[in-house]
């Protein structure tokens, strides 16, 4: 079991770029790999139980991963950065201070992704990154008239796997 602090989770969500773009017999290898990784997960938590809430949580972190993975590629690492704290700040709304939202994964950020995905489920902080990633894009066409909103929020929705319309 690997330490889960702030470096090795930012690696796992946000690779670099050159480690992304996939052909479709990577793709197929990615899958498989996923599942008997998954297999192994499950194994490892019906023998060591006490271990379980830290699996867990890595898995859910391998998943939100997958989740960012299409975005990063189309944003850059940075912007999908930005995109993901700024959907942490929503979740994170009791907190007095927000996390800067600055493109750079560090301790604050991963503190506060610690502890959002204590209270919410995967579908919830996937919302909320998705939400994140469509402010920001909304908020960058107000600096920029030249920034066409309606494609940006098209492409984020379909690189975040969602098909909702964005209200």
């Amino acid at each position: 079991m690997k330490n889960l602090d702030y470096k090795t989770v930012s690696k796992l969500l946000f690779p670099e770029q050159q480690e992304l773009p996939q052909n479709a017999s990577q793709k197929f290898d990615d899958i498989l790999r996923s599942d008997f990784y998954n297999m192994q997960q499950e194994r490892f938590k019906k023998l060591n139980p006490n271990l379980a809430p830290q699996v867990e949580q890595e898995q859910k972190y391998k998943e939100i991963a997958d989740f960012m993975k299409e975005h990063i590629i189309s944003v850059g690492k940075e912007q999908a950065i930005k995109d993901f704290q700024t959907g942490i700040n929503f979740l994170h709304i009791d907190i007095k201070d927000f996390i800067k939202e600055d493109g750079d994964f560090g301790e604050n950020t991963f503190k506060a992704f610690y502890e959002i995905c204590k209270f919410y489920g995967l579908d919830v902080i996937k919302e909320a990154i998705r939400k994140g990633a469509v402010s920001n894009a909304v908020l960058d066409k107000t600096e920029n008239p030249k920034i066409n909103t309606d494609f940006l929020i098209h492409n984020i929705n379909k690189n975040l796997n969602i098909n909702k319309e964005v209200i």
